[in-house]
């Protein structure tokens, strides 16, 4: 009875990681930003498409029609993602907290 219950649980674990393989979004990529400028209300951005682990890679130049966002920086690593509304960027690197009540204290 044990040898059966473990071939099920392997079982359905590897139809479970199987699942989730397949459900990859090729409209979502990562990487770091290279350059950022703002032109007007729009924010430029040259990020290098490379998983935010490798040096090298192809280079993917975006423009965002949307306004100032401080968390968008040189360095970061960032999610791009294209749907119906249009590209979102979303920074996905470790950053320091936007919340004031997290920078009153003294360190």
């Amino acid at each position: 009875m044990k040898k059966v219950t473990l071939a099920f649980t392997l079982l359905l674990g590897f139809l479970g990681l199987a699942a989730c393989s397949s459900t990859k979004n090729d409209n979502v990529y990562r990487g770091e930003i290279l350059f950022a400028a703002q032109k007007g209300n729009n924010l430029k951005l040259t990020i290098r498409k490379n998983d935010c682990k490798q040096q090298e890679g192809g280079i993917k130049e975006i423009v965002l029609s949307h306004s100032y966002d401080s968390h968008l920086v040189v360095g970061s690593c960032v999610e791009v993602s294209h749907n119906d509304d249009g590209i979102t960027v979303t920074n996905i690197s470790r950053k320091r907290s936007s919340s004031w009540l997290s920078r009153t204290s003294k360190n």
